[in-house]
């Protein structure tokens, strides 16, 4: 080697440690800033997703006091509803009882005037309606007659009233008399009155007999009464 280009290093241990020194202050120093960084980051973060709950919790309780009128709101228009339909209904009701109640005076303001007013009709004894309903037992009916005197209203008419089914039993033609099929402790059925009288009970038709027609005769009692009458009618059941 020549002696020219040999060069001599020089071992400085102060140099060495103050460069570590000054390298490990740098590294402390970004530590630091890094640190204070991530921490006022975070602490805004913290900040921010504090905020935001605090607006979610309040907007949670306006939420719910919001339900909770709703939920009012609708329990007063159901029970509004159930008011406005039970008033319906009876207003219906009240109607329809208005109508039937109605329709039994015009027809009873009917039954009147044929007792006041007849028309054409004769004078003397009439049979104004007959009615059967069937009963709730087989075989019972429920029977309904009215009775009129027309233009002839001075003095009372009595007599007797004498009713039969006439039917069919076993294949033959049978009458069965009123009298047999009442029902109870009605007895023979007699009348006596000026304007008009009603009669009603029930009967018992027998099992095998199978009613067609009803004659409806009346037989006056007494002196200077009207003439008797006799109606035949068809089964109306």
């Amino acid at each position: 080697m020549q002696a020219g280009n040999r060069k001599i290093l020089v071992y400085r241990p102060g140099q060495i440690w103050l460069l570590v020194a000054a390298t490990a202050m740098l590294l402390l120093t970004a530590a630091y800033v890094l640190f204070d960084q991530g921490q006022q980051h975070a602490g805004g973060a913290v900040g921010r997703l504090q905020r935001e709950r605090n607006e979610l919790e309040q907007l949670s309780t306006r939420q719910r006091a919001q339900i909770v009128e709703l939920r009012e709101q609708i329990a007063v228009l159901q029970r509004a509803g159930e008011i406005d339909r039970r008033a319906t209904l009876e207003v219906r009701n009240d109607f329809a009882a208005l109508q039937d109640e109605l329709l039994g005076l015009r027809k009873e303001l009917e039954f009147y005037r044929g007792i006041v007013s007849p028309g054409e009709v004769k004078h003397g004894l009439r049979v104004q309606q007959f009615n059967l309903e069937p009963g709730q037992e087989p075989g019972s009916f429920a029977f309904n007659l009215t009775l009129t005197q027309v233009k002839r209203n001075d003095r009372y008419v009595t007599g007797a009233i004498e009713i039969s089914v006439q039917g069919v039993e076993d294949g033959e033609d049978k009458v069965l008399p009123f009298d047999q099929l009442l029902v109870g402790d009605q007895k023979d059925l007699k009348y006596r009155f000026r304007y008009f009288q009603h009669f009603e009970g029930m009967i018992r038709i027998p099992a095998d007999f199978q009613p067609r027609q009803i004659s409806i005769r009346l037989s006056p009692r007494g002196k200077g009464q009207p003439p008797g009458i006799e109606e035949v009618v068809e089964w109306p059941v």
